[in-house]
């Protein structure tokens, strides 16, 4: 137990005290530090390990702190200070140029007019390694997936490209974002249907399927996009047009060539027909060499959240999920730029806590995860 203990002096002649000045709390009337809040953010966010369970480690070490109690310290945290970085990072983000969008489920208890066991959505925005900006990723809580979500979350600041799976919310943004498609979701479909057939197919045989042959021609763009990896983003362009645009519009010819004779109901009609409503936004990757040819990044991004749901199950409140959606933002980006993130958590909430209710715009900018004031010792090493 630590035991904080203030003098204070007065003069004996004049009365005039001296009282030394106290740091800023993390949070009035508690014994959160940065430290351990980000100890608890970190082991839940990073290392999918639910309240409860720190719950369970706490009380071997003889500390007595509830779920509640940290759900409470992370919500306030999230409000207060790591929801100031949270609006940096979006004002940035809404500047880029390049950007993935994708969405996966939730469910949170306390929200109003609807059943504990109803579905709510994560929404996931970041910016690709190919694009100008900072390297990151906002999530955001909404209790739909309708698409006026990532209409109200881009606004009419954003202008560029977005690549995004098949969901139709994406194609009813404004003029001036231009949709790219996801070769991954397509192959999925070519995919399922292959592995339908192999209990009743020999290998010879699925050789000459349609599956077989759509998958591939799909790998071959892969191969291409393997090998321009490190080029420069006018050399990607350039290979593309090379080897990439033949094997697209071949692939694209052959499959029209099937599409008034397939079986609709069937998985490899459905993967034809899929792929051939998504053409224009499955080529466009074609058109830029910042442009991704899929949307794994944002698939990658969502891999945390993902594990840590299947730990944690669900969120109790509203307050709770938009706290996550902050908490999971800040963390997921200190990874993509390479920040270890319980040390470069610690470090903001205590740099936050310093700056008091109003810290200037600059001084929030010298602490977001890209910075390049960060202290020296925040990023992992590179392995060899």
């Amino acid at each position: 137990m630590v035991e904080e203990v203030t003098y204070v002096y007065s003069c004996p002649k004049c009365g005039a005290m001296i009282r030394p000045e106290k740091e800023f709390p993390l949070i009035k009337g508690s014994i959160a530090t940065p430290s351990l809040v980000a100890g608890i953010m970190n082991a839940k966010y990073v290392n999918g390990m639910p309240l409860a369970r720190q719950e369970r480690e706490f009380a071997r070490y003889d500390l007595n702190l509830s779920t509640k109690t940290m759900a409470n310290w992370i919500i306030s945290c999230a409000d207060r200070y790591l929801g100031l970085l949270y609006g940096q990072m979006k004002e940035e983000f809404l500047k880029s140029r390049y950007i993935h969008c994708d969405e996966t489920r939730i469910q949170v208890i306390d929200e109003p007019d609807q059943k504990g066991s109803s579905q709510n959505w994560m929404w996931v925005y970041l910016t690709d390694h190919y694009s100008e900006s900072p390297q990151m990723v906002l999530f955001d809580y909404e209790r739909t997936r309708a698409g006026y979500h990532p209409v109200n979350f881009l606004g009419d600041t954003f202008h560029g490209y977005l690549t995004c799976d098949g969901y139709q919310a994406y194609h009813g943004l404004n003029d001036s974002i231009t949709v790219t498609g996801c070769f991954t979701h397509a192959r999925r479909r070519f995919d399922a249907a292959l592995t339908a057939l192999k209990k009743d197919f020999t290998k010879e045989q699925l050789k000459e399927t349609v599956a077989y042959q759509a998958m591939t021609r799909i790998g071959i763009l892969y191969k291409v996009e393997e090998l321009i990896k490190d080029k420069t983003l006018e050399e990607r362009y350039q290979e593309r047009q090379k080897q990439s645009r033949p094997v697209v519009e071949a692939l694209f010819e052959w499959l029209h060539s099937m599409e008034d004779s397939v079986d609709r109901s069937s998985l490899i009609g459905d993967a034809i027909l899929y792929t051939l409503n998504q053409e224009n936004y499955l080529r466009r990757y074609l058109d830029d060499g910042h442009l991704s040819i899929d949307n794994n990044s944002a698939e990658r991004a969502i891999k945390n959240f993902a594990v840590g749901r299947r730990n944690w199950l669900f969120a109790k409140s509203i307050r709770g999920a938009d706290a996550s959606a902050v908490v999971y933002s800040i963390a997921e980006t200190a990874l993509l730029n390479g920040l270890k993130p319980y040390v470069y958590l610690s470090y903001v909430l205590d740099e936050l806590r310093k700056m008091g209710p109003f810290p200037k715009p600059d001084d929030l900018n010298r602490l977001l995860p890209w910075s390049n004031e960060l202290p020296e010792g925040f990023r992992t090493k590179k392995k060899k």
